[in-house]
């Protein structure tokens, strides 16, 4: 089938209006991404955590106990910054940090029975949401879509990788 392609000669073309589709749907990805961090927080908000915090939960939740090292590298950030989400969580009783048995330099990081009920209260309304959001739609589209997203998320890490191998380096300010 052609589609209009967004010339104005008025003229369709399937190789062009495929290319103008592929550079809209990424745009609704972007949008969509927001909005949905934003619910996320939203609900943790409610116990007084935003979405690097709750990241952080989950991870350890899905992990179990784990040196400080490797929750950095689960996460794909900076030691630096999980030792700062780790002293916040840990003031607000969220996590414990505890000495390694083998290792005097690491330490533990393991989440509170406060955290585990937390995130349970937090995963059952994050279903609830996602049955408001998705009722109703025909489940070959729903597979069809997970399906997609999938190809999306197994091919990001080496897309990224490739283009900030061949991005310049970022423009310093000038003095």
């Amino acid at each position: 089938m052609n589609c209009p392609a967004s010339s104005d000669d008025g003229q369709y073309g399937t190789v062009r209006a495929h290319g103008d589709r592929l550079r809209r749907k990424p745009g609704r990805l972007f949008r969509l991404a927001p909005q949905l961090t934003d619910l996320l927080d939203l609900g943790a908000r409610e116990y007084g955590m935003g979405f690097a915090r709750g990241r952080v939960l989950w991870a350890l939740q899905e992990s179990g106990p784990v040196v400080m090292r490797a929750l950095s590298q689960q996460l794909g950030i900076s030691p630096r910054t999980v030792t700062g989400l780790i002293d916040a969580l840990e003031a607000d009783g969220w996590v414990t940090r505890s000495p390694h048995p083998d290792d005097r330099r690491a330490t533990i990081i393991a989440i509170t029975p406060t955290a585990q009920a937390a995130l349970s209260t937090l995963r059952s309304s994050y279903e609830e949401l996602a049955h408001d959001l998705l009722a109703g739609l025909d489940p070959a589209d729903l597979a069809r879509c997970q399906s997609v997203l999938g190809t999306i998320q197994d091919r990001l890490p080496d897309v990224v990788a490739a283009r900030m191998a061949t991005a310049p380096p970022p423009a310093k300010p000038r003095t």
